[in-house]
């Protein structure tokens, strides 16, 4: 017991039984643990930061394969050049279009809305089938978006009902 010991709780020096005479403090573990030998370094912990070292050193040679190798593989267009012709040369091609004659607007008849009138039912009594409702819609662009709610006295226009075959 020729160690001397500083009390940690009253700063009390120079103590060498396991008490602080000032205090009372117990400094047996305090003594047992300057007691101990001191550890030699291990090969182990010399060698501890080379995991670090490793990793961030691939990590520098990652990024710089990958940079070189996008400046070297990537790019083949980055040589290409664009030669554009001096006397760039125009062909016309002046050919005389055909006359087209107007069309004819188709005949309608005109079909005034009673009620109980739906757009299927007056298709079918007109055209022969309730599918061609559609073709009413075309005809009477007054009826996008109401196609269910038709008024009593709408003039409706009925066209041929072939457009829809």
């Amino acid at each position: 017991m020729n160690l001397k010991l500083n009390c940690p709780v009253c700063g009390y020096q120079e103590i060498e039984g396991n008490t602080c005479p000032n205090c009372d403090t117990d400094l047996s573990l305090m003594r047992m643990l300057q007691e101990l030998p001191q550890r030699q370094n291990s090969l182990l912990a010399n060698f501890a930061g080379w995991p670090l070292g490793i990793a961030l050193l691939m990590l520098i040679v990652g990024i710089g394969l990958g940079a070189f190798s996008s400046f070297v593989f990537v790019q083949p267009n980055f040589y290409t050049a664009t030669i554009s012709p001096a006397n760039p040369v125009v062909m016309s091609t002046t050919s005389p279009k055909p006359a087209i004659a107007p069309r004819k607007a188709p005949a309608t008849n005109t079909y005034i809305v009673k009620a109980g009138d739906s757009l299927s039912a007056i298709a079918k009594k007109l055209c022969g089938k309730e599918t061609f409702w559609f073709v009413m819609v075309t005809a009477n662009p007054q009826l996008k978006g109401r196609e269910n709610d038709l008024e009593v006295g709408d003039k409706l226009e009925i066209p041929n009902c072939q457009e829809g075959n």
